[in-house]
């Protein structure tokens, strides 16, 4: 009966181990929002999962040459970000902004702002990355310029963006942890009522 209830305790601890540990597990982090061949260049565009108003999203690059793969490490990346279509906003409104320098949206709403993605701004040196913080929802359009030499290619996608995160994604540690105590206590009264059953 002792090996039994040990054995109970270990996979109880397994089950709890490998519920919790994916939550804390670091990774890249992005989703891929484009993968496009275009002429000499072949680009892999991430974003961060959530774009969130107001709240600064990393846009980062993959160049690579379309016939060989190898990355490409000298190209001019630029980033020209839409509002989207039918969108009013105020002429005061940031648009994006780097680090050091906020982008503010021109009168006319129907032009774009251009920032230009580099390396160093890149936690891996193999990409080229920008910040951008924008400032209403919706899906903005992306336009990515890669220019290399006299080699040039454009390439479109969405970014979708929301007004705010998911809170609750957040609070699943907390709101789960009442009905594990509870499981735990109903395992533990099971475990000595066996135990006092057999003698």
């Amino acid at each position: 009966m002792r090996g039994t209830s040990i054995r109970l305790q270990m996979c109880i601890a397994t089950a709890l181990l490998a519920a919790f540990v994916p939550h804390y597990a670091k990774g890249d982090g992005g989703i891929i929002r484009l993968r496009e061949t275009q002429g000499p260049f072949s680009v892999t565009v991430f974003t961060s999962p959530e774009a969130v108003v107001n709240v600064p999203a990393d846009v980062s690059v993959l160049v690579q040459g379309s016939e060989s793969g190898k990355v490409v490490l000298d190209a001019d990346v630029r980033l020209t970000l839409s509002p989207p279509s039918g969108l009013a906003m105020k002429q005061a409104d940031g648009l994006c902004g780097l680090p050091t320098a906020t982008v503010r949206l021109p009168d006319q709403i129907d032009n774009a702002v251009s920032v230009r993605a580099t390396r160093q701004q890149a936690s891996n040196k193999l990409l080229y990355a920008a910040p951008v913080e924008l400032n209403a929802p919706g899906n903005w359009k992306l336009r990515l310029l890669v220019s290399r030499d006299s080699d040039t290619a454009r390439f479109d996608c969405l970014l979708p963006v929301t007004l705010s995160t998911g809170k609750l994604a957040g609070l699943w540690p907390y709101l789960s942890l009442p009905p594990l105590v509870v499981a735990l206590f109903a395992v533990n009264q099971w475990l000595r009522r066996q135990s006092l059953q057999k003698p």
